[in-house]
């Protein structure tokens, strides 16, 4: 089957599942978690953060207003609570990561179809080192990593299904001084500048268009990993400043990595964050830890993403 004709298709079994569940009266929602919008479409077995298509997204973003309530990160948990039977169920659409694409590809995708979405960012440019490892797998620019197998790379570098995943948890499995030290042979690597994310004129955009923003720490360490003192410190640095920036409080974040638990979100609420954003890939409920909000990452298709969302609803309702 064509993969238009399956999206169809997807899309509308999606359509009736959601319709079906709207009878129950579980307060029940969902939270999306993109990151990068493009032109083209990605490889989702050989890049760690593949690219939505435009047009898929577009095509998303209509579905989702005729068969949810989408509202922002920061309502969601109120709206789960208030919903009724026969209401579509709540839904937040949000982005991580600081990309360009967010203004260039998201921004207008998402005023064209009206509807809001929150956007967590550091704050300030940068590129991340699996930017860096994916541009050096797909120029073939490296042949060994400090602390990474060299068989690993290799096949990852030879576009071998799913190994560049393999070299990606590692890194990130890394004692910080480590990981710095590997990310440092990236960035030595790669010729792509490190400040081509979304800079402090793009965030402006984001809030004069009216979308939420919140907070995505400065490092984007997995922060279960991290010591108390460290811990603390990656909720509070660079906040301060991302609130001047955007002239809102910033009381929303999205734990790095989607990688959050019970300790972290007790630091969290102990910093005075009133949501933490997870990505564990289930639906929201009205008992849900607002610290420990779960998030369902999209394929790559805008059916098969539909579906998704569709089923994890579906699943929620039918074991309320």
């Amino acid at each position: 089957m064509h993969a238009l004709s399956r999206d169809v298709v997807w899309l509308a079994q999606a359509s009736l599942a959601s319709r079906r569940a709207r009878r129950s009266r579980a307060r029940v929602g969902v939270a999306v978690v993109y990151h990068r919008i493009g032109v083209d479409g990605g490889d989702a077995k050989r890049e760690i953060l593949a690219a939505v298509a435009a047009r898929s997204f577009a095509r998303l973003l209509h579905y989702f207003r005729r068969h949810y309530r989408v509202v922002s990160a920061g309502d969601l948990l109120d709206a789960v609570r208030r919903r009724e039977r026969g209401e579509p169920f709540p839904l937040a659409i949000t982005f991580d990561d600081d990309l360009a694409s967010h203004v260039t590809e998201a921004l207008p995708a998402l005023r064209e179809a009206g509807v809001t979405a929150t956007f967590f960012v550091s704050g300030t440019p940068r590129r991340f080192w699996w930017q860096d490892l994916q541009e050096a797998v797909d120029g073939q620019l490296v042949d060994s990593l400090p602390h990474v197998a060299d068989a690993d790379l290799r096949a990852a570098v030879a576009r071998e299904e799913k190994a560049i995943f393999r070299v990606a948890a590692a890194i990130e499995a890394l004692p910080r001084e480590q990981r710095d030290e590997t990310a440092a042979a990236l960035r030595a690597a790669t010729v792509t500048p490190p400040d081509d994310g979304l800079d402090a004129d793009g965030i402006r955009t984001l809030v004069d268009a009216g979308f939420e923003v919140g907070f995505h720490t400065l490092r984007h360490e997995a922060l279960p990993a991290l010591e108390d003192g460290d811990l603390t410190a990656a909720l509070r640095d660079g906040r301060d400043e991302l609130a001047d920036l955007t002239g809102m409080r910033v009381d929303a974040i999205s734990y790095p990595h989607g990688k959050g638990d019970e300790r972290v979100a007790d630091a969290a609420r102990a910093a005075g964050y009133a949501f933490g954003f997870t990505t564990s890939r289930t639906t929201v409920t009205a008992d849900t830890d607002p610290l420990l909000l779960p998030r369902i990452p999209p394929a790559l298709s805008a059916g098969k993403t539909a579906l998704r969302v569709a089923q994890a609803v579906a699943t929620s309702v039918s074991d309320d």
